[in-house]
């Protein structure tokens, strides 16, 4: 593997942009030279084994962390529930509330039209008056 490509390589599985954050995310890693191809490689084992390290981990964790994880799995189950629901109940508020609108807007109109009715119906009672 070229050394770019190692380097690459490194970056993306530490998922940091820099040598610095790199040896300050891993330990073991702070006292290579990363000027060197040596130390890119260490430095790609010591990741992999604690990436794969962890995965391990992660399958068999212990009992404590099971409970854990399957309550935080509850909760994130009940928080989709809630986030749909409450998503639905957002769009048919919105539905409510364009209707409301569209009815207020209906409201206007005839109230509108009223007063010019009533306006007219005064004219003519004024008109007959006058005669």
């Amino acid at each position: 593997m070229k050394f770019q490509e190692l380097k690459s390589k490194v970056y993306e599985l530490a998922k940091v942009p820099t040598t610095q954050q790199l040896k300050a995310k891993y330990e073991e890693i702070k006292t290579l030279d990363m000027r060197r191809k040596d130390s890119w490689e260490k430095a790609l084992t010591v990741i992999q084994n604690q990436q794969n390290e962890f995965e391990t981990w992660l399958e068999n964790p212990p009992e404590e962390y099971k409970d854990l994880f399957s309550e935080i799995q509850e909760a994130s189950q009940k928080y989709d529930q809630k986030s749909t629901e409450t998503k639905q109940i957002a769009k048919e508020v919105l539905m409510m509330a364009n209707s409301l609108e569209a009815l207020a807007g209906e409201c206007q109109d005839e109230a509108a039209q009223i007063e010019e009715e009533v306006k007219v119906s005064r004219r003519v009672r004024k008109q007959a008056e006058l005669n």
